[in-house]
């Protein structure tokens, strides 16, 4: 199944458990429509039909009584109307579920009939008397009638008082199971949203943590990508795969192409280099002062060229896992001194002040590759240091302890790296200024790896800009004296840049 094809189901899915709480909460509202209709119309229509009767009756008595004193005919055919008008009535409640108590007043309307055309007979002969007589027999079936309309009318308001009560019911139930519907299929609507959430944002957020690591210089594919998925996120995690396959040898070759180019580039190196020494050693005071310039030309040029070389092969030995070194248990202050020595003459060529400071907590001796800690990480750091200093200038190394480690610190008084340069100081390659850059951007690169194999860590601390940089270097002490350690094929090579 295809994402899209996931994701319109998922939605579909979501869309259908809401719409079932609406259709059943209609039905239910269509229930007590319905129910509000019938009752009005039917309802009503028994009321009025009630009201009918009861008017009936009186006007049925007071004609009738009209009609025994005065002898009026048209007051004759007023009451068979009435009575006539009686039984329509009487017909329209003969339906549930009034058909009962409607029943209860039928035979009193037939006994009225009866005694009001007995009452019509006399009167027709002039049996005054007798009519009279008969008119009495007809009071008490109107007082029935009457007793019986009433409790006509109260068997309608109980039948209406029940449908309310039913429709009340109807609608607590409706309401109820409407709310726990909603919220049941709102349970079951987000455990399929998180459902399907998890099922595509867990994959990309491996993808996207895999990517990092490419982008960091981890060039791995991971076991556990989803390469088995028949989506388009499995056909990412493929490509991804083989892409980082190809990077990965990519990066093999590069290493091998620049190991094997530094190595050949060193021999001709040298050889210039020699002849150039040989000349200037055989041809002393033949040359002209012009001539000499060249030469201390070339020669600087040729150790220049040494130097990029050696730092290129020390970069493949890195990518490659085959560089060593060894720990030996060192005085720290021996590091400080041999760092002095060779820096002490260059320092007061650019008149710079190199200071050395090393404080009480500083531990006496600790387990590190002197020459690399040496020469590669704290001899770059100065060397940067008096290159970007000015002169009258000052760069100072500190040293110190905190806990288990033994601290470096080299400061310098020049312009500093601006803020903008400073998060990608440590990419190798990368110079603050390429315009004014001397060197490679490699030297401080090695020098990252170099601390990371012994344990520690080499950050540059944050200072105001235009107030000089400070390098600091946390080193365990803690290592094994006559260990050997081998930086790990494929690591990063980053680092502060050699220039700034």
């Amino acid at each position: 199944m295809t994402v899209r094809i996931r994701l319109l189901a998922g939605f579909a899915a979501v869309t259908a458990l809401m719409l079932l709480p609406g259709l059943f909460a209609a039905e239910r509202l269509a229930e007590l429509r319905d129910l509000a209709v019938e009752g009005r119309s039917r309802h009503a229509g028994a009321v009025l039909a009630v009201g009918r009767l009861q008017t009936g009756l009186a006007e049925l008595d007071r004609d009738e009584r009209s009609h025994v004193a005065t002898g009026d005919p048209g007051l004759r055919a007023s009451v068979e109307d009435e009575i006539s008008r009686m039984r329509h009535e009487l017909d329209s409640l003969r339906v549930s579920p009034y058909a009962k108590p409607a029943a209860e007043v039928d035979p009193m309307v037939d006994s009225i009939a009866d005694v009001a055309a007995t009452i019509h007979g006399f009167m027709a002969r002039d049996r005054v008397a007798e009519a009279t007589d008969a008119f009495g027999r007809l009071e008490p079936l109107l007082g029935e009638s009457q007793r019986r309309v009433r409790a006509l009318a109260g068997a309608i308001d109980r039948i209406a008082q029940a449908d309310f009560r039913r429709a009340e019911s109807i609608s607590a139930a409706a309401r109820q199971s409407t709310l726990a519907g909603v919220l049941f299929f709102v349970l079951v609507a987000i455990v399929l949203g998180a459902w399907t959430t998890y099922a595509l944002v867990r994959p990309l957020g491996r993808l996207a943590e895999a990517t990092d690591a490419v982008a960091h210089g981890r060039l791995e594919d991971p076991p556990d990508l989803p390469y088995h998925r028949k989506d388009e996120i499995g056909t990412l995690s493929k490509s991804f795969r083989a892409m980082t396959r190809r990077l990965a040898e990519l990066d093999r070759m590069k290493a091998e192409f620049v190991g094997v180019a530094s190595h050949e580039l060193k021999t001709p190196i040298n050889v210039i280099n020699g002849y150039t020494e040989l000349i200037e050693e055989e041809t002393q005071g033949e040359l002209t002062e012009h001539q000499i310039q060249i030469l201390d030309g070339i020669l600087g040029q040729t150790r220049a060229m040494s130097r990029l070389v050696s730092r290129l092969m020390d970069i493949s030995r890195l990518e490659a896992g085959t560089y060593r070194m060894e720990f030996d248990l060192v005085h720290v202050e021996d590091v400080v001194t041999g760092l002095l020595r060779s820096f002490d003459v260059l320092a007061r060529a650019k008149r710079v002040a190199l200071q050395v400071q090393i404080h009480d907590s500083a531990p006496e001796t600790a387990v590190l590759d002197i020459d690399i800690i040496r020469d590669e990480v704290l001899g770059n750091l100065v060397s940067n240091a008096l290159t970007h200093t000015p002169e009258g200038g000052w760069v100072e190394v500190e040293v110190w302890g905190e806990e288990d480690d033994v601290v470096f610190q080299v400061t310098d008084s020049g312009p500093g790296i601006p803020e903008e340069h400073r998060p990608y100081i440590f990419d190798k390659y990368y110079q603050v200024e390429r315009s004014r850059a001397v060197g490679t951007g490699l030297g401080l690169a090695i020098a990252r790896e170099m601390v990371d194999a012994h344990g520690g860590r080499i950050w540059l601390e944050p200072r105001a800009e235009g107030r000089g940089a400070a390098f600091r270097v946390a080193l365990p002490t803690a290592n094994v004296p006559g260990g050997s350690a081998t930086v790990a094929a494929g690591a990063r090579i980053h680092g502060p840049s050699e220039s700034r």
